[in-house]
C-alpha cells in the first residue's frame, strides 16, 4: 500500500517537474502555451531552487574540506587554503556596502580570479600540445592534420607572435575560428546538452519507478 502511494507520488512529481521545465524552455523561445505570467513565475521558482542548490553545494564543499582538515588527510593544506580564501572572499562581499561591486570585491576578481582563470586557460593549451605530441608518437592516422590545424591557431593567439605573422595566415585562422570551429563547438555543446537532458530524464524516470 505504501509503495503504491509512493510510486504515484513520485510519478506526479516527475510530471510536474517535466511540465514546468518544458514550459520554461518553451517560454524562452516564445512558444509557451500558457500566459507569460505563469512561465515567468515558474522561471522565478526555478531560479530560487537553483539558488538553494548552490547554497547546499557550497555548504557541502565547506563541510567536506573541514572534515579533511580535521582528520589531517592527504593534501589537507590545500583544503585549508581553499577554506581561508573562501572566508576572505565571502567576508569581502558581505562587509562591503556595495556588495560584489565594491572596490575590494573588484580587486579580488581583477587581481586573483581573472589571473587564475588566465593561468588555467594557458595550461589548457599546454595540455593540448602534450596530448597532440603523444597522439603523434603512436602514428595514428589524422594526427598530422590535428597538429597542422592546432599550431597556426596557437601561434595567432600568442600576443607577441600575432604582430609578425602574415596577414593572410591571421585572416585564415580568424575565418576558421569564426565558422568551422564555432560550428563544431556548437554541435558539441548541443550534443552534450541533449545527452545531459536525456540522462537526467532517464535517472528521474528510473527513480520514480
Amino acid at each position: 500500500m505504501y509503495s503504491s502511494r509512493s510510486g504515484w507520488f513520485n510519478r506526479t512529481v516527475l510530471l510536474i517537474v517535466l511540465a514546468s521545465a518544458g514550459l520554461i524552455i518553451a517560454s524562452r523561445f516564445g512558444l509557451s502555451p500558457v500566459p507569460p505570467v505563469v512561465s515567468t513565475t515558474l522561471y522565478g521558482w526555478a531560479l530560487l531552487l537553483g539558488a538553494f542548490a548552490l547554497i547546499l553545494g557550497i555548504a557541502n564543499t565547506v563541510r567536506f574540506h573541514l572534515a579533511r582538515v580535521q582528520r589531517g588527510q592527504r593534501e589537507w593544506l590545500l583544503s585549508l587554503l581553499l577554506l581561508i580564501v573562501f572566508a576572505l572572499v565571502l567576508g569581502a562581499g558581505i562587509s562591503s556596502p556595495e556588495g560584489t561591486t565594491g572596490l575590494l570585491s573588484e580587486w579580488i576578481f581583477d587581481a586573483v580570479v581573472a589571473p587564475g582563470q588566465a593561468t588555467l586557460y594557458a595550461l589548457t593549451g599546454i595540455f593540448l600540445l602534450s596530448a597532440a605530441y603523444h597522439f603523434l608518437r603512436i602514428d595514428r592516422p589524422g594526427g598530422l592534420w590535428i597538429l597542422a590545424g592546432a599550431l597556426p591557431m596557437l601561434l595567432v593567439q600568442t600576443p607577441f607572435l600575432y604582430r609578425i605573422l602574415p596577414t593572410a595566415l591571421v585572416d585564415l585562422v580568424d575565418w576558421l575560428l569564426s565558422w568551422p570551429v564555432m560550428a563544431a563547438m556548437r554541435g558539441v555543446l548541443l550534443g552534450s546538452a541533449l545527452a545531459v537532458l536525456f540522462i537526467s530524464l532517464r535517472l528521474i524516470v528510473n527513480g520514480a519507478k
